[in-house]
């Protein structure tokens, strides 16, 4: 469910930064030394206020044309691996990209401030915020964990009072406790206890603890930079992440496993159609597991493209004329481009 960058890279960063700490010369804990800095450390990054946080965002295109809000995967990543939808600001829309909250380069919170019902506030305030006209269309375009995310607002919202027009979801994972147990159980059994990614995340805990967000995003980094086995990455296209946020992402999981959420109880009434685009190299999100899913929804089309699970980025072209297709047939046009 998450974007992990290249393996190699990230392995000859452990090295070196362990070497540099250990020979006293970096402080891991001051921002930027082994990870990125938040917004909150630099002021320079792009970023937006909403309720108690801010949040690691930017958007293009015209404020006024409709609005493509995209998600990105994890829980825990950033937006890196979406910036190529980035092209379809060019083509009438309002693209916006935001790292959820604790997650990428957005405001680190304690563990115990994240909560289900402020997550998905998260979302509607994101909406409300690029919004500036009461009746402006917009669609979702979510990756992963952020395609489970647009389905838990749909479920919630419907349409949003006639401004959801649609949502392009690529390779959810589970809407249901039940399904979120299988899920999980079946990528728990591709952790190889032997295998480099356990091995390099050990070795790195003997001279470095989770004291602080930045050494939890570092490490929670490392173990997950080789993807797995089942999500079948390029290895000569690596997916670029800037920071991973190692806290929300644990916290949100403990949080999915300790309740029986449902976000699909109300999606038989949403009215618009929705697309599902999978990979049909992906071991675990198959064509038939992302099926199963869309039958949650009572107009529902599943594509299968090659690839595996990072499609937006290893295959950006092809998801983009799939996505531009569905807008015609929607009939969510952009508004008219100055030339």
């Amino acid at each position: 469910m998450q974007n992990r960058p290249n393996g190699r890279h990230w392995t000859t960063r452990a090295c070196l930064f362990l070497a540099l700490t250990l020979a006293g010369c970096l402080d891991p804990g001051d921002p930027g030394n082994l990870v990125p800095p938040t917004v909150d450390e630099d002021p320079s990054l792009p970023s937006i206020e909403i309720a108690d946080t801010r949040l690691h965002a930017e958007a293009f295109g015209d404020p006024d044309a409709p609005l493509v809000i995209t998600l990105h995967g994890g829980p825990g990543v950033d937006h890196r691996s979406m910036l190529p939808l980035q092209r379809l600001a060019d083509e009438g829309y309002r693209v916006v990209f935001w790292d959820n909250r604790g997650a990428g380069l957005s405001r680190r919170h304690d563990a115990s401030t994240y909560g289900f019902d402020g997550y998905l506030e998260d979302l509607r305030l994101v909406v409300e915020h690029y919004t500036t006209r009461p009746d402006q269309p917009l669609v979702f375009i979510g990756h992963s964990w952020g395609a489970m995310y647009a389905t838990w607002f749909i479920n919630e919202y419907g349409d949003y009072d006639g401004r959801v027009k649609g949502a392009i979801l690529s390779e959810p994972g589970a809407f249901t406790r039940a399904q979120l147990d299988d899920y999980m159980a079946a990528l728990e059994g591709e952790i190889s206890f032997t295998g480099e990614q356990l091995n390099d995340a050990l070795w790195s805990r003997q001279f470095m603890s989770a004291a602080d967000h930045a050494r939890a995003d570092y490490l929670a980094s490392i173990i997950s930079f080789g993807g797995l086995p089942s999500e079948a990455h390029d290895p000569d296209n690596p997916i670029p992440s800037w920071r991973y946020g190692a806290v929300v992402g644990a916290q949100l999981v403990k949080l999915a496993k300790e309740s029986d959420f449902d976000w699909t109880t109300n999606l038989s009434a949403f009215p618009r159609k929705v697309l599902f685009l999978c990979g049909d190299r992906n071991t675990i999100q198959t064509p038939e597991h992302q099926r199963r899913l869309a039958a949650a929804y009572p107009d529902a089309e599943v594509i299968s493209m090659e690839g595996g699970h990072e499609l937006q980025w290893e295959h950006p072209d092809e998801y983009l004329a799939h996505t531009r297709d569905y807008f015609a047939e929607i009939g969510f046009a952009g508004a008219e481009v100055s030339p």
